[in-house]
């Protein structure tokens, strides 16, 4: 997990992760922006002096600086954000969600829980029959819904962090809202959410995360432009593997009204407005029918929150996976082996923990689904 020399390239993951610029960093811990420069790409070593500067400058545990290269940090990004991301926070969102995503592999590993395969029948190019195969992996038959997306994914060998980075009051931090990296040599993926209130759109976010995972699982890169063939592929596997495409030619049609798409978002847990935007996809509805519904949904000011609540998810898999690396449960000797800050190792593993073995039922190896 860590080394016993300090590697440069870590500054800038300091960096990132404190949204701060090479000449902010460089005032901080006392070095110019070029010899900053030249410590990140390696080209100068970095120093144990300058790496405990750096540590007792930003409370991160001096292993931090020892963290090599890994392949649970390799590969495309693939969020869920807004059309417009700045630079500042596309950086500060990956390098946290690398901090998390190594973690989980290592954690996972160590514990002795299986690997994620994501072959489901080499079905790259077809979302609706991904789905389908995964739901069948899961034991899922016919149109029973996914009462927990999470957990599903857990079972698949897949991390969850729920809450990736601290509540702000930074307007401009709130582009992305689901990431996680496909790449098919990493076997103990994540995938991690940002600020979302309501479970309804966590779900979708993290199904549609799963997509990329398989989908793009060969990709070179990944574009996550709202139009993007890949991100409409994601979205698509996502939907139908919550609600299978048959719930909609059967129970959705053109008289269908918001009351009886509230019953379906009840016991599928996705909004009206995605089931809406779905049937239309499909051609259960046609598209007046659509935009009349989504006129209506607007009108009524449920873009921001729809009737019917779904409750949040809560991952488990990291704790349980933590609890049985660490049995004696203490946060602060899982920062330090992990090179990871205490507070924000706390938050992974869920809010206000203050042990890793807090809330943890069983630290078995496997995570099974639970359906309510």
């Amino acid at each position: 997990m860590t080394s016993d020399t300090f590697n440069g390239a870590r500054l800038e993951t300091l960096r990132h992760i404190h949204g701060l610029t090479q000449r902010q960093l460089g005032e901080r811990i006392g070095v110019t922006q070029s010899q900053l420069s030249r410590l990140e790409r390696g080209d100068a070593p970095l120093s144990a002096e300058l790496a405990t500067v750096a540590s007792e400058a930003f409370s991160e545990p001096l292993r931090f600086f020892q963290v090599p290269p890994s392949v649970a940090t390799a590969g495309p990004v693939a969020f869920r954000r807004k059309a417009a991301m700045r630079a500042p926070e596309r950086d500060r969102v990956t390098a946290l969600y690398q901090e998390a995503s190594r973690a989980f592999a290592h954690v996972s590993e160590a514990s002795g829980y299986h690997e994620f395969v994501s072959d489901f029948g080499g079905r790259f190019d077809d979302p609706a029959g991904a789905a389908a195969a995964v739901r069948a992996e899961v034991g899922l038959t016919g149109e029973q819904p996914v009462r927990n997306v999470t957990r599903l994914l857990e079972r698949l060998g897949i991390g969850v962090v729920s809450d990736l980075e601290a509540d702000h009051d930074d307007e401009s931090r709130g582009d992305v809202s689901g990431i996680t990296v496909p790449f098919k040599h990493n076997r103990r993926p994540l995938v991690a959410t940002l600020s979302i209130g309501r479970g309804d759109v966590q779900r979708l976010t993290i199904a549609h995360e799963l997509g990329h995972l398989i989908l793009d699982r060969n990709a070179p890169t990944v574009s996550c432009a709202t139009r993007s063939p890949q991100e409409q592929a994601a979205f698509a596997l996502g939907r139908a593997l919550l609600m299978p495409p048959s719930v909609l030619t059967t129970r959705v049609s053109e008289s269908s009204t918001l009351k009886q798409l509230l019953e379906l978002k009840s016991e599928f847990g996705m909004s009206v407005g995605a089931i809406v935007y779905y049937a239309n996809r499909i051609g259960a509805i046609s598209d007046a029918r659509a935009r009349t519904l989504q006129i209506q949904i607007a009108s009524r000011g449920w873009r921001e929150r729809e009737p019917v609540d779904v409750t949040p998810e809560k991952p488990m898999l990291l704790r349980q996976a933590m609890a049985k690396v660490y049995p004696a449960g203490t946060v602060a000797r899982a920062s330090h082996d992990l090179g990871i800050e205490p507070s924000r190792l706390r938050r992974w593993l869920g809010e206000d923990a203050v042990s890793v073995r807090d809330d943890v039922r069983t630290a078995s190896n496997v995570t099974r689904m639970r359906f309510r």
